[in-house]
């Protein structure tokens, strides 16, 4: 995956590529910001960056960001300031053309410092550390050597000057706050800072203990052929998700070739700067709303073709969402190329490499890494059914596998905020070590017990198209465990309706994921059998899915006759923990008996009467009834065929009364 982060990085579009794109989107520095004039090195302009919009016209002026991140170190443990210890760290450039150092007008003795003594402390480090002859050190471009020996000299005579206070200004140094900086740049041309960038840049990439004491300590003596590349360079080691391991030995391969001084994984300099650009990719933020949003998604795939070659058409759709100036969404991104490349001959399937990462408090770290062999984005034969009627349910095809995620997975596993259900659970976390809940909300037990179960396996079928890691047994196991909970937790007979949804939903899908029979089908059928049957004394229950569904109905007649005021379904789960049918029928006999007021037995040959005969009599093959759970909860919350028949008499019996009395 190296080279195709490493490929993916040197990807052009139209001129742009993700360089350019850096440099746009990154934060200037706070502080001020001051312009020396190259012919006269006098302050030219300078500008404090309260983000106002003189200050945008002053970066874009001096073309800022490219000036900034040019100069700029690569990180704290490779700057030119390292040595000596005592005091090393304060000069935060890494460049000729330029000098930056942090304020600090309070000193760690929260003693204050003045501008004019924090001057000559950096104009003395410059000496100490040997800044101008490290500059030296890493050039043989006769131009910037001469601009070297003139900048060395008007720092050394113009820094520490009332004129250089005063030109930064009183109102600037009230504003400015301690850990802010002082950044001055030369305006030479651009070529030149770049120029000098790209000699040393390569270099400075290694993961290293120090950037001119150590070097010999960082990269191999000899140049060899870069694994990635294929020319031959001296290696080193890269600091992207890596650690200079020489006193860590158990992080080496002391049984490697020694050739390599025992380290996994070496490259040159030009691969281990594009990781390092890589990186600082995935830790652009834009603002959105106030807030700053990651500019890429996680997890971040990066397209291949069937070639296992860089699929640059693929990867170029990169360019065309960041023009929208939003966060780009992985959805978004599978969906953009899909509809680019489905015309295509040569790419038929979506290819890719997968990292999930987050950018935490310790930097960037990778969760996942896989790779995606043919994508099905796609979905076929995936629909919802309103299999109990009930309004505000949305039905229809599940077109895609992100659907799948947000129209099923995200309503079984929610929190709440009152009696709402909030969806975003799962997007929200997963490979999440603890569930992250928003204020004011509740996790039930049962969702986050079937979160930490499965979330990984969701997170495969959704994110990789691997449709088949999860089975039929992690799909009824999820759905029924959840439906179940609700069921124990339900405190109003009359709301029903998130129940018969995560029921209409398992029942819809349950052939997808079971690679069986169609339940939908299935449950019109029975419901059709038992209204018949009710009203024929030929017909009987003639298999064990006839038996769960008619047992359903029986148990919501039985439960209906309850006159408790605080009436609930949470009785049903009493019937279904038992295990073995002879238990489950003599639960039903005991309530039978309990509610037996309301029945009128041996009177008239009722309906109810037919349902108790077929349900008691009837011995199913399997004889626990886990595997009739599903049916029995259908049949429970489809209309009961009882109550329907008895409101038909009823209404009849009115109607021909009437009649009878207008006659």
């Amino acid at each position: 995956m190296i080279k195709e982060i490493v490929e993916f990085m040197d990807l052009e579009n139209n001129g742009e590529n993700f360089l350019k794109i850096i440099l746009e989107n990154r934060a200037i520095a706070k502080g001020i910001h001051i312009i020396i004039d190259k012919d006269t090195f006098e302050i030219k302009e300078l500008c404090f960056n309260d983000s106002s919009d003189e200050f945008n016209s002053f970066v874009k002026k001096y073309n800022l960001k490219e000036r900034e991140y040019y100069c700029n170190y690569l990180d704290s443990n490779k700057n030119f300031d390292s040595s000596p210890q005592e005091g090393k760290n304060q000069i935060h450039s890494a460049s000729p053309y330029a000098l930056f150092f942090r304020y600090y007008g309070i000193d760690k003795n929260k003693k204050t410092v003045t501008i004019f003594q924090r001057l000559l402390e950096i104009k003395a480090r410059l000496s100490k550390t040997g800044y101008f002859e490290k500059n030296k050190s890493l050039t043989q471009n006769e131009d910037i050597l001469n601009h070297l020996s003139d900048i060395e000299k008007v720092i050394k005579e113009k820094l520490v000057t009332k004129y250089f206070i005063k030109r930064i200004g009183k109102k600037n140094l009230k504003n400015i706050k301690n850990s802010d900086y002082i950044k001055v740049y030369f305006d030479y041309d651009m070529t030149f800072i770049k120029v000098f960038y790209d000699e040393y840049s390569p270099q400075m990439a290694f993961n290293k203990k120090g950037l001119f004491e150590d070097k010999e300590k960082y990269t191999t003596s000899q140049e060899y052929n870069c694994p990635i590349i294929d020319k031959k360079a001296e290696l080193g080691t890269s600091d992207f998700l890596n650690t200079f391991a020489d006193k860590k030995p158990f992080y080496m391969h002391l049984t490697r070739n020694k050739l390599y001084d025992g380290f996994t994984a070496l490259y040159s300099g030009k691969v281990i700067q594009n990781l390092s650009f890589f990186e600082e990719i995935l830790k652009l933020k834009i603002k959105i709303d106030k807030y700053d949003k990651n500019m890429f998604p996680s997890p971040f795939p990066i397209f291949i073709s069937n070639k296992d070659a860089i699929d640059n058409e693929g990867n170029r759709i990169y360019f065309e969402l960041l023009k929208e100036n939003q966060p780009i969404g992985y959805q978004k991104i599978i969906e953009s190329v899909y509809l680019k490349l489905s015309g295509s001959n040569e790419i038929n399937d979506l290819n890719f490499y997968l990292i999930f990462w987050n950018n935490t408090k310790d930097g960037i770290r990778f969760y996942d890494v896989d790779y995606v062999d043919s994508f099905d984005y796609k979905l076929e034969n995936f629909s919802i059914k309103n299999i109990f009627e009930i309004e505000n349910f949305n039905i229809g095809a599940i077109e895609n596998i992100f659907e799948l995620e947000w129209k099923i997975f995200a309503k079984f596993l929610y929190t709440l905020k009152g009696e709402n259900e909030n969806n975003y659970l799962l997007k929200n976390n997963y490979f999440a070590e603890k569930i992250n809940v928003s204020k004011g909300e509740k996790l039930p037990a049962m969702v986050a017990t079937k979160f930490y179960q499965y979330n990984k396996a969701i997170f495969d079928v959704v994110y990789k198209g691997k449709l088949e890691s999860f089975t039929g047994f992690m799909f009824d196991d999820l759905c029924i465990s959840i439906i179940r909970e609700q069921i124990k937790l339900n405190d109003d007979w009359g709301k029903t309706y998130k129940i018969k949804e995560k029921l209409a939903l398992y029942i819809s899908l349950h052939k997808n994921f079971n690679k069986g029979e169609d339940l939908v089908t299935t449950i019109k059928d029975l419901r059709q059998k038992i209204e018949v049957l009710l009203e024929n004394d030929e017909m009987h229950l003639e298999s064990d899915k006839e038996f769960g569904f008619a047992s359903g109905q029986l148990i919501w007649y039985i439960l209906s006759k309850s006159k408790s005021e605080s009436k609930t379904h949470s009785l049903l789960d009493i019937f279904i923990s038992k295990n073995k049918v002879e238990d489950f029928k003599m639960v039903m006999a005991q309530h039978i008996q309990k509610y037996s007021h309301a029945f009128k037995f041996f009177q008239n040959k009722s309906w109810f009467d037919k349902l108790v005969g077929e349900v008691m009599a009837y011995e199913p093959e399997q004889q626990t009834i886990k595997g009739l759970i599903p049916l029995i909860m259908v049949g429970y919350f489809s209309k009961n065929s009882i109550s329907e028949l008895i409101s038909k008499k009823a209404t009849e019996n009115k109607f021909n009364e009437e009649n009878s009395n207008e006659q």
